[in-house]
């Protein structure tokens, strides 16, 4: 029966044998590892025009008074009476009704000392039916037209974006499929990605309260027409040729 002394023995000529045999793929692997890598940086995009489909309609009340609890109750009554008017009129679905900025304000004299208080309320209107939208501006007392924004839906944007990565990640590997073959490389793998969007839409019409003279009741209907937006979705990154 072996003695301590022989087992010992024999477990050190085991972990020795067992380093010998992994050196040198350890040694193997380090090299490898400090040699350079062929690395290509590319970039691919895809672009797509898209029609505005979502009209987002701001309306605001203004009012000025010498003190400022007044001009806050005022204001909050007046959007309280708007709000339920717009309710009343607005579709169940496919209209979307938030309230905006609420601001109340001093007013200063010439000496800097302060002479009265000016506040604002919004309330917003937006969704994809434009005559629908617009035709809400009469509805709300009080409140006049401050600005309407044309542009692309949310779930418009969402599918189209899906749409425009995958044709940008096949534009990026067939990119990648040329530049290996140009460089005469058995093939590549991806070193790293990034994946961007951007939306370069057109200026969108907008108007301004401070150009309409009279009330949303008097005021004629709003001349809109949809433009289209420009959505692009790029993939850049770097691959290592084989």
């Amino acid at each position: 029966m072996p003695s301590d002394r022989q087992r010992s023995r024999r477990g050190w000529t085991a972990l020795a044998l067992v380093a010998v045999l992994t050196a040198p793929h350890a040694w193997a692997e380090a090299t490898l590892a400090q040699q350079p890598r062929r690395v290509v940086h590319l970039s691919a995009q895809a672009t797509q025009r898209v029609i505005q489909d979502w009209v987002t309609l701001t309306l605001q009340a203004r009012l000025q008074a010498a003190d400022a609890s007044a001009v806050q109750t005022s204001l909050a009554d007046t959007l309280r009476q708007a709000l339920a008017a717009l309710r009343a009129r607005a579709p169940a679905d496919g209209v979307e009704l938030r309230t905006g900025a609420f601001v109340v304000q001093p007013r200063y004299g010439r000496e800097g000392h302060i002479v009265g208080w000016q506040g604002s309320a919004e309330i917003v209107v937006q969704g994809r039916d434009v005559a629908t939208v617009t035709a809400l501006a009469p509805a709300a007392p009080g409140m006049a037209v401050a600005s309407v924004r044309m542009g692309v839906a949310p779930a418009t944007q969402q599918a189209a974006h899906a749409a425009l990565r995958q044709r940008a990640i096949e534009a990026f590997r067939r990119q990648a499929d040329e530049v290996a073959q140009a460089f005469g490389a058995r093939g590549w793998v991806l070193h790293e990605a990034h994946v961007s969007q951007a939306d370069a839409g057109n200026p969108p019409p907008v108007l301004r309260a401070a150009t309409l003279a009279v009330g949303p009741a008097e005021a004629a209907p709003l001349p809109l027409e949809a433009g289209q937006d420009t959505l692009t979705v790029t993939v850049s990154g770097s691959i290592a040729l084989q």
